[in-house]
C-alpha cells in the first residue's frame, strides 16, 4: 500500500468558522483538557477533550453535553499506546505492548492490531489516539520508554509503529507519533524535568530523526513532542542558558520538524502541568509560547477563570497574536472536516464491558502476538524447557516493587503455574537467606522468580529498587537448583544482574493471557523464540 505525507490545508469552511470565533472562543479550541479535571463543572466549547480509562465510562454523556453548548465537535483523546489492552474492561485478552510489535518483528501482525484497535477506539467514541510512542531505547534504565517502545533498532521501530499508526488510521484514528525529538536517551523523566536528548546531529539523523522522518514520510497525521531538548539543534535560553524543551522551541517545532522534516499535520503538546514543560518558564507564558512555536493543541490545561485571564494577557502582551490563535483553530477545525467530524451527530458508543473478543478477532490475534513476542531473553546453560513439569516441585518467588499494585497477576501467574506443574509454593519478598536455603537445599526442583518494577510517570526509576532489592543478595541464584526469572514488565532487568541471573524470560506486560501461555511454555507445551529488543 502507498503512503504520501499528510498535508493539512486549511479549508474555507474551518476558516470561517474559525473567523467566527472571538477572543476567548479561540483559546478554547486550542484547548484539551482531561475529562475528569472539568467533570464537575459546566460544559463549555473545548476543542478537544482526553479521557483516562477511570473516566471513559462518561465519554457519552459528555459529548451529548458538548453537542448542546457548540456546533464544532471536540476531539476525543485517549493514549492507546498498547491497542486492546487500553480499550478492554476484561484482561483475560488483554495483549501487547509496543515493545511486543518491535520484538514480534511481524508488521502486518501489527498493522492487524491496529485496524481492531482503530475500530474499537472509534465505535467507543474516540476519535483520536495519542499513540505510537516511537521512541527508541538508547539507554536502557529510561523511566519513560521500557514497554512503550519497540525497541532499541530505529529500522524495527519504524516498521513496527508505522504498522500500528497506519492500522488505527485506515479505521479513521487519528494516530500520533511521540515524543519528539525523542525520549529514551537518559534516566530523567519529563515529569520532573527538561530532558535533554544527548545525540549529536548525525546520531540523531540516524536515530530518532530517522524514525519520525519516515512515519512523516508515510503519512501520521499527528505529532506530539516532549518536553525534551534537543541542544544539537537548538541554542540555549538567554536567561537560563539552557535549551528549551522541543514543546517551547521554535528551532525545533517549525523549523525541524514543520520545514526540514516536512510535516504538515498537527501539533499536540505532551502534558502541560509536567514540570519539563512549566517548570522551565511561567505556565501560561508557556502555554502561549507552544502555539507560538508551531504547536496546535494545548494537552491538559488547567481551564478555569485564571487561566482565561492569563491567556488574554499573553495575547495584549503579545506574547501570543491573535493571528497565531486564529491559525492553530482553522488547522484543528480543518482537521475534523478532513476526517469526516463537522457533520458528526452524537450517536450511542459501546462499553470496554460490550466490546466483544470473538467479533474483531482477539483470542487469535493475541495468540500470534504472544507466540512471537513472550520469550527467551537469556539461558546459558540452555535449561529450558523445563522437563517433567508435572512432577516437580516448584517455588515462585516474588520480587516486585509496588507488589500491591500488581499482586493480582502475580498471583495468577502462580495460579497458571499449579496447572502446568506438580507443586507450586509462592513466597512473595521471602528474603536472600529464605532462597538461599531453598536452593542450596534442594527444597524445590525449580525456583521460578518474578522480577520487575513497571514504569510509572513521575518515578526516574525503572529497576528493581529499595528494601526489595535485597532479596538479590546471598548468591542463592548459583546453586544447583535450576532458577528461571521471569520479567513481567521492563526486560532490561538481566543488565543489571548481568552474572547472576542465568536464564531469563519475558513477557513484556503482564496479563492474564500471556501468564497462562507462558506457563505452559516453561513446562514445554510451547516453544518460545528468543527475543531481540
Amino acid at each position: 500500500m502507498s503512503h504520501q505525507r499528510f498535508q493539512l490545508t486549511i479549508t474555507p469552511r474551518a476558516q470561517e468558522l474559525a473567523d467566527s470565533l472571538d477572543i476567548s472562543e479561540l483559546i478554547l479550541q486550542v484547548c484539551t483538557p482531561a475529562y475528569a479535571h472539568v467533570a464537575d463543572q459546566p460544559m463549555i466549547a473545548y476543542g478537544g477533550l482526553f479521557f483516562h480509562q477511570s473516566a471513559r465510562e462518561h465519554l457519552a454523556k459528555a459529548l451529548a453535553e458538548h453537542a448542546k453548548v457548540s456546533d464544532i465537535p471536540p476531539f476525543i483523546m485517549a493514549d492507546i499506546e498498547s491497542g486492546m489492552r487500553c480499550l478492554m474492561e476484561d484482561d483475560t485478552l488483554s495483549f501487547g505492548s509496543m515493545m511486543s510489535y518491535g520484538a514480534a518483528n511481524d508488521p502486518a501482525l501489527t498493522r492487524e492490531i491496529g485496524e481492531v484497535t482503530g475500530q474499537v477506539a472509534c465505535k467507543q467514541g474516540y476519535n483520536w489516539s495519542l499513540a505510537p510512542c516511537v521512541d527508541l531505547i538508547g539507554d536502557t534504565d529510561s523511566p519513560m520508554a521500557s514497554l512503550r517502545s519497540a525497541g532499541t533498532d530505529p529500522t524495527r521501530t519504524k516498521d513496527a509503529t508505522w504498522a500500528f499508526a497506519e492500522g488505527m488510521q485506515s479505521n479513521g484514528l487519528i494516530a500520533t507519533a511521540k515524543h519528539f525529538p525523542g525520549d529514551g536517551f537518559g534516566t530523567l523523566d519529563q515529569h520532573l524535568t527538561t530532558v535533554a536528548n544527548p545525540l549529536s546531529q548525525e546520531a540523531w539523523y540516524a536515530g530518532p530523526g530517522q524514525v519520525f522522518q519516515h512515519l512523516i514520510d508515510k503519512g501520521i497525521k499527528a505529532i506530539m513532542p516532549g518536553h525534551i531538548s534537543l541542544p544539537a539543534f537548538d541554542e540555549p535560553d538567554p536567561e537560563l542558558g539552557l535549551c528549551p524543551p522541543a514543546t517551547l522551541s521554535h528551532r525545533l517545532l517549525t523549523d525541524l520538524l514543520k520545514k526540514e522534516m516536512g510535516f504538515d499535520g498537527l501539533i499536540v503538546s505532551d502534558a502541560v502541568e509536567m514540570s519539563g514543560f512549566c517548570g522551565f518558564m511561567n505556565y501560561y507564558d508557556a502555554c502561549a509560547r507552544f502555539l507560538e512555536a508551531g504547536g496546535d493543541m494545548l494537552l491538559f490545561p488547567l481551564v478555569d477563570d485564571a487561566f482565561m485571564k492569563q491567556m488574554l494577557r499573553c495575547v495584549e502582551e503579545g506574547k501570543l497574536t491573535e493571528e497565531t490563535l486564529r491559525n492553530r483553530a482553522a488547522r484543528n477545525i480543518s482537521m475534523k472536516e478532513h476526517m469526516g467530524w463537522l457533520e458528526h451527530t452524537v450517536s450511542d458508543t459501546i462499553s470496554p464491558a460490550e466490546v466483544d473478543a470473538e467479533t474483531y478477532g482477539l483470542p487469535a490475534l493475541a495468540e500470534r502476538i504472544t507466540a512471537k513476542s513472550v520469550g527467551i531473553l537469556r539461558d546459558r546453560h540452555q535449561t529450558l524447557p523445563l522437563s517433567n513439569a508435572q512432577e516437580k516441585n516448584v517455588l515462585h518467588a516474588v520480587i516486585y516493587n509496588d507488589y500491591d499494585m500488581h499482586k493480582d497477576l502475580l498471583t495468577h501467574f502462580t495460579q497458571e503455574l499449579g496447572k502446568n506443574f506438580g507443586q507450586v509454593t509462592e513466597w512473595v519478598d521471602p528474603g536472600c537467606r529464605s532462597l538461599f536455603k531453598a536452593a542450596r537445599d534442594k527444597t524445590f526442583d525449580y525456583i521460578i522468580c518474578s522480577i520487575g518494577a513497571s514504569v510509572q510517570y513521575g518515578t526516574n526509576i525503572i529497576r528493581v529498587h529499595g528494601t526489595i532489592a535485597r532479596n538479590m543478595m546471598f548468591g542463592w541464584t548459583k546453586f544447583d537448583t535450576p532458577v528461571i526469572f521471569v520479567a513481567h514488565h521492563h526486560p532490561f532487568v538481566i543488565n543489571e544482574y548481568e552474572a547472576a541471573i542465568d536464564c531469563c524470560v519475558a513477557s513484556l506486560g503482564s496479563s492474564r493471557y500471556t501468564n497462562s501461555w507462558l506457563a505452559a511454555a516453561l513446562a514445554g507445551k510451547h516453544d518460545m523464540p528468543t527475543l531481540t529488543l
